[in-house]
């Protein structure tokens, strides 16, 4: 028992002098001046300039980006067209990498609700798949299914035409920043 208490003060007495040790100065000159250390240091980017930057890349995404790809009747299909728009997507994608994507599948007011829901899914993961093939990462990339609903704030047709159903099948590019 006193064989552990003269072993638990002699710790604490090694700790206080390798922690007192470490606060000591060594009083020696220092072989640099002030002047040449401050030369050697880069001046730090102005932030509205750091700003600047990343508000231009977030412009050229939001202008750049798609926002919708179209698909056919009961379909999950890519066209040629889409797989063009997806191509381009991914190079803007590529170039900017602190940008994920939301992408929300869609279907028309035709089919059950659990259906289009499915459906809505398949088509979302259709643009995501091709993204990821054009070297995107799946962690950047979130696919959610609205089925027949509509995005809220985001305007769907609501006639019940061949036009307006067309309108509706789609998969909906949203950005997000991180």
């Amino acid at each position: 028992m006193n064989s552990k208490k003269s072993l638990l003060a002699m710790s604490i007495l090694v700790a206080g002098i390798l922690v007192a040790g470490g606060c000591s100065s060594t009083g020696g000159s220092s072989t640099s001046t002030p002047a040449a250390e401050t030369q050697n240091t880069a001046p730090a980017p102005a932030p509205a300039a750091t700003e600047s930057a990343a508000q231009t890349a977030q412009d050229e995404v939001n202008q750049t980006l798609s926002k919708d790809i179209t698909y056919g009747f009961d379909k999950a299909v890519l066209t040629a067209s889409d797989r063009e728009s997806l191509k381009k997507d991914a190079k803007v994608l590529n170039a900017n990498p602190s940008v994920k994507v939301v992408i929300a599948g869609h279907a028309d007011e035709r089919g059950t609700d659990t259906y289009n829901i499915v459906l809505g899914q398949k088509r979302a993961k259709a643009a995501m798949m091709y993204l990821v093939h054009m070297g995107i990462s799946k962690k950047r990339i979130k696919i959610v299914s609205y089925g027949k609903r509509s995005i809220p704030g985001y305007d769907t047709c609501s006639d019940h035409t061949e036009s307006c159903w067309q309108a509706n099948r789609i998969a909906h590019f949203m950005k997000i920043t991180m």
